[in-house]
């Protein structure tokens, strides 16, 4: 509906300045023809040049010309500054005196140089470029748009080329040093927050009973034998898996919990870990643990188009999306503020079959406050391991939680 009117409202001005042409034209005429004299005259045919190439320019087909848009890569990281060469050609070398090129951009990339004035001439090819800075996103060029016209500013034609064009921009990463979470058991007799599975079908041995072991555990006949409860000892499965979760609350240090996602990614999978992902927003999206090498590509297709618009607590959509999840794994939780909330819904999700981390990411500059400060130590007493990291910063968020 909107394109119709302004097709419509195009072609009443291309008439309008092409009336205006006539009734200058014959103005000129008029004024020779009663007035005489080589001064009359003189304005008619110094008009006459200027009104002819108006005419000829008005019946200039522009969508003659072929435009092309050549980008020097598809696949970019935040930040990255890429030149793109437009390329314009035709086969009418009508002598065009300026041409107003404009490449219209995404509306969170800008160049200064994105529209650029040429004096076409008789050329057949031209090119022209311009640097541009981007940012992570899917980014859509949509179209080119040429504009030129007649000395006297009479008469303007404008002529608008579809040349869409998908980028995706990837966040950014740091390669983090990378340590098993595992060997964090290899340290010291503490209480350990990164308990794991036990496999009751393994029975290792017996030990005596202590309290929390389950009915199920006991072993009725060392019990008998010994006269003392006895409970089952069974064998504990460790595991290197990463179930990611993503805060995505609106929050000024979204960008830089993006970066830490991507780097926890890019780490794993080049050290050959299996992580899954699960990302909460208005909408949920839950990638499982595999192993593949599409994994990457799968969550930073992710990660490069994800929007901080969540608006319910995430820990509540945790909880409920992840209440039927039995594999294995740690679980790293990525937010930028630390509440009891949180820290109340986390320490009734702490399972046997993996331990939480929390990440808390703040970018450069960031002080943390008292409360979250309080509510870290209350979350380590619970037996959650919780880091604060900043922007930049990330290269050793595996040996902070080792030594957390």
């Amino acid at each position: 509906m909107i394109k119709a009117q302004l097709k419509r409202l195009h072609r009443f001005e291309s008439l309008f300045r092409f009336v205006l042409l006539l009734f200058l034209l014959g103005i000129s005429y008029v004024y020779a023809m009663f007035q005489g004299g080589f001064v009359s005259w003189f304005i008619f045919y110094s008009f006459l040049p200027f009104a002819l190439y108006s005419f000829l320019l008005l019946f200039y087909p522009l969508q003659g010309f072929k435009v092309e848009r050549m980008m020097p890569k598809r696949h970019l990281k935040a930040g990255d500054r890429i030149t793109i060469e437009l390329t314009l050609k035709r086969k009418i070398p009508f002598p065009i005196l300026f041409l107003v090129v404009e490449d219209i951009l995404p509306a969170d990339i800008h160049s200064e140089q994105h529209k650029q004035l040429i004096f076409p001439g008789f050329k057949r090819k031209m090119t022209l470029q311009y640097p541009c800075k981007v940012s992570r996103g899917e980014h859509v060029w949509e179209g080119i748009r040429l504009t030129t016209g007649d000395v006297l500013g009479i008469l303007k034609k404008e002529r608008w080329f579809d040349y869409q064009q998908i980028v995706i921009v990837y966040p950014q990463y740091e390669e983090l040093i990378y340590k098993p979470l595992e060997s964090r058991f290899e340290h010291g007799s503490a209480v350990n927050p990164m308990q794991f599975q036990k496999d009751t079908s393994l029975v290792s041995g017996v030990r005596q009973y202590q309290p929390g072991d389950r009915v199920s555990w006991v072993d009725w006949k060392a019990t008998a034998r010994t006269n003392t409860m006895m409970s089952k000892e069974f064998e504990v499965r460790q595991t290197n898996d990463l179930m990611i979760v993503l805060d995505r609350v609106n929050s000024p240090h979204f960008e830089a919990m993006v970066q830490f996602a991507a780097s926890l990614v890019k780490t794993m999978i080049q050290h050959g870990g299996k992580l899954g992902f699960f990302s909460v927003g208005e909408k949920v999206t839950y990638i499982p643990i595999r192993g593949e090498s599409v994994q990457e590509n799968e969550v930073f297709q992710h990660l490069a188009r994800v929007l901080p618009n969540g608006t319910t607590p995430f820990v509540h959509v945790m909880k409920k999306e992840l209440a039927s999840y039995h594999q294995t794994a740690n679980i790293a939780v990525i937010t930028s503020s630390i509440d009891k909330q949180l820290i109340d819904g986390l320490s009734a999700g702490v399972r046997s079959n993996g331990g939480f981390m929390i990440y808390n990411i703040k970018k450069r500059g960031t002080p943390v406050n008292k409360d979250e400060a309080k509510y870290s130590s209350l979350a380590k007493q619970r037996g959650i391991v919780v880091k604060t990291l900043y922007e930049g910063q990330f290269r050793t968020a595996f040996l902070e939680v080792l030594q957390a």
